[in-house]
C-alpha cells in the first residue's frame, strides 16, 4: 500500500506542476475570447468539468489490477488524466469568471479549489480503500 500512496502523490505533484506552468497558456488563450462569448464559455466549461468529475469518480482502483506494474501506471494515467482537466478546466472557469464577474472571482476562486481538493481527497480515499 505504501507504494501505492508514494505513486498517488508523484502524480498529484506532477499535475500541480502541469496545471501551473498551463495557466499562463490558458490566460494568453482566454484574453482573446470576446466578453459577449464568455457566458457561453462558461457553459461549455460547465459541462466538460461535469463530464470529466462524472468519469472520475466512475472509475474506481477497486477494480484495477493494482498488483501488477501495468495495472497500477494505468490507473494512475486514467486518474491523471481526469485530475489534470478538472485542474485546467477550473483554472479556465476562474479566469473567465475574473472577466464577466470580477467581484465573484475571490469567491469562485476559493470553491474551485476546495472542489479540487475534494476531487484529491477521493482519489486518495478510492485508492486506500482499493487494498
Amino acid at each position: 500500500m505504501q507504494t501505492y500512496i508514494k505513486d498517488n502523490i508523484l502524480k498529484n505533484i506532477l499535475i500541480l506542476i502541469a496545471a501551473f506552468f498551463l495557466y499562463p497558456v490558458i490566460v494568453k488563450s482566454l484574453s482573446s475570447i470576446k466578453f459577449e462569448q464568455t457566458n457561453d464559455f462558461l457553459l461549455v466549461i460547465s459541462m466538460l468539468l461535469v463530464t470529466v468529475c462524472f468519469a472520475n469518480f466512475a472509475f474506481t482502483y477497486e477494480k484495477s489490477k493494482l498488483r501488477t506494474v501495468a495495472g497500477r501506471m494505468l490507473a494512475h494515467s486514467v486518474t491523471g488524466v481526469f485530475i489534470l482537466l478538472t485542474a485546467l478546466l477550473l483554472e479556465s472557469m476562474i479566469v473567465a469568471v475574473k472577466i464577466v464577474y470580477p467581484s465573484f472571482h475571490t469567491l469562485i476562486f476559493l470553491f474551485s479549489v476546495i472542489l479540487y481538493v475534494g476531487i484529491i481527497l477521493y482519489d486518495f480515499w478510492d485508492l486506500m480503500r482499493a487494498e
